[in-house]
């Protein structure tokens, strides 16, 4: 939800509830779907009033609202059970972020190898493309060709090669 105070801008993100069962697709999903919200408070910040500087944006974690957020609705109750699922699904804190610094994250294109290697991988990668965040040198390293070399292979080859070089 986006909540226009008329001096900043918050994007409140709700919670995966603890009995579902979160799928790598299902995790796509919603890291394309946050990018998106967070793209729409940008744009909408920007809009706002072109004559004035773009108020800040804030992604506000379900649970986890500062007193900045709570206190514009007279009637908030706070939600202990709500707060422990998110902060065991996400690395927050009862603090305020700047959706663009968020979002730069969920933008990042590149990433070291161990950082793909590693699980839980970071926020918004595609499980199933691991090797599109290497760099080209990287990309080399870690499957012994080229990129032009790897996508002239058909694509049955593609996921055994990742599958043997620990890419999948």
């Amino acid at each position: 939800f986006l909540v226009d105070n008329h001096h900043e801008v918050y994007l409140w993100q709700g919670w995966w509830p603890i009995e579902n069962k979160i799928t790598g697709s299902a995790r796509i999903r919603w890291a394309s779907d946050r990018k998106s919200a967070m793209e729409t408070v940008l744009q909408y910040c920007k809009g706002k009033n072109l004559k004035k500087p773009a108020p800040k944006s804030y992604l506000i974690h379900a649970g986890l609202e500062p007193l900045t957020f709570t206190n514009m609705f007279p009637s908030w109750e706070h939600r202990e059970d709500i707060a422990e699922i998110t902060e065991m699904d996400t690395e927050v804190s009862n603090q305020i972020t700047l959706v663009e610094d968020v979002l730069a994250k969920l933008c990042k294109t590149i990433y070291p190898p161990a950082d793909l290697l590693a699980r839980p991988l970071p926020e918004g990668v595609d499980p199933l493309k691991l090797e599109i965040y290497l760099t080209d040198e990287d990309f080399e390293f870690a499957l012994d060709m080229t990129r032009d070399e790897y996508n002239a292979l058909p694509a049955w080859k593609q996921v055994n090669l990742k599958k043997a070089k620990g890419l999948f």
